[in-house]
């Protein structure tokens, strides 16, 4: 089998709310699939980890380029984002390969710091995703981008195949898909940008881009958000929009797309804890702002096929201070 898939970016809109500027927009991701016709067991939902590799770090975003040392600000902060995703329960299957068995990938380097990278057999724990990270200067528009890799390819024991490229679930390939699994992916940052690496947003200031939001979102798209082929399973092209029951239940109808297909569309809104804020998981975001996943995203990524259980409530490091507070006044201050 072999999967391709284009990286999806993100932008920043230095003007005021409802006036992005500076989008970067990807193509659309190619897909090409298989069924496999492989008897899997049904385990019990875990918690997903994800794993953050910083082995292709080489351009100092998070790695020190003099010392070698970790950035641990910068570090904590992208755990943090992570940490959103935490309460997403399935049960993904290690990927180990055996005797016999062989599996490749080939990811952009993390840092562009040279062609892309062809990665061979990792091993990856069950109930983990694996990401690599990095980060260098580029257009000033984009903040980053992610993606799943492509030419995914596997070979031997069926059950080993399945793991690769399913992680075991079901149905997660072609026109009807309705699950989704991953062994990871890979996020680049865009070193350019004044980020914000802080967690409370008192610190947020205009003309700095948040980090934990970018990481957040980016993230988001690893975990099928905009990719998986079960979420284009349920567009309706006609339309340009997203029609999975769980995310039109809670907007009431199908939800907009932008002309791609891989975010909500621009200025979509949602709420969080019941204040209205516009969604993660559309194209762009407001310099100095800081947007957290709403009920709709998170409906997106229910009907991609994540049990999500619950509103996940992020770690209680988000609330420190007046997080809290200022989540509620930045919501009453966006444009709608």
């Amino acid at each position: 089998m072999i999967y391709l898939s284009n990286p999806i970016s993100r932008s920043d809109s230095p003007g005021k709310p409802g006036l992005p500027a500076g989008k970067f927009k990807p193509s659309r991701s190619l897909r090409v699939a298989a069924v496999l016709m492989v008897a899997v067991v049904p385990y019990p939902v875990q918690a997903i980890t994800v794993q953050f590799d910083y082995s292709y770090d080489t351009r100092g975003f998070f790695t020190d380029s003099v010392s070698g040392e970790p950035i641990a600000e910068r570090r904590a902060i992208l755990e943090l984002a992570a940490s959103t995703y935490a309460r997403f329960s399935d049960h993904l299957m290690p990927i180990t390969p055996q005797a016999g068995d062989t599996w490749s990938v080939t990811i952009t380097h993390p840092s562009l710091g040279g062609p892309p990278l062809r990665l061979t057999d990792l091993a990856v724990a069950a109930d983990t995703i694996r990401v690599y990270v990095g980060g260098s200067p580029s257009a000033p528009g984009v903040l980053g981008f992610a993606g799943a890799g492509n030419n995914l390819s596997a070979s031997g024991s069926e059950s080993f195949v399945s793991d690769v490229l399913s992680r075991g679930q079901l149905n997660t390939s072609g026109e009807n898909a309705s699950d989704y699994g991953v062994w990871g992916g890979y996020i680049w940052f865009n070193a350019v940008q004044d980020w914000y690496f802080g967690v409370d947003v008192g610190g947020l200031s205009a003309g700095r881009p948040d980090f934990l939001t970018t990481a957040t979102h980016e993230l988001g798209h690893i975990l099928g958000f905009g990719g998986a082929d079960s979420w284009f399973s349920q567009i309706d092209e006609t339309t340009n929009s997203f029609t999975g029951a769980a995310a039109s239940a809670v907007y009431g109808g199908p939800v907009p797309l932008d002309s791609f297909y891989n975010h909500w569309a621009e200025g979509v809104n949602s709420e969080v804890f019941g204040i209205p804020q516009e969604s993660l998981m559309d194209p762009s975001t407001v310099r100095g702002l800081r947007e957290l996943p709403t009920s709709l995203d998170y409906a997106g990524f229910s009907d991609i096929g994540w049990q999500v259980t619950a509103v996940p409530v992020p770690a209680s490091a988000w609330l420190f201070g007046s997080a809290l507070l200022g989540w509620a006044a930045h919501g009453r201050k966006r444009t709608v």
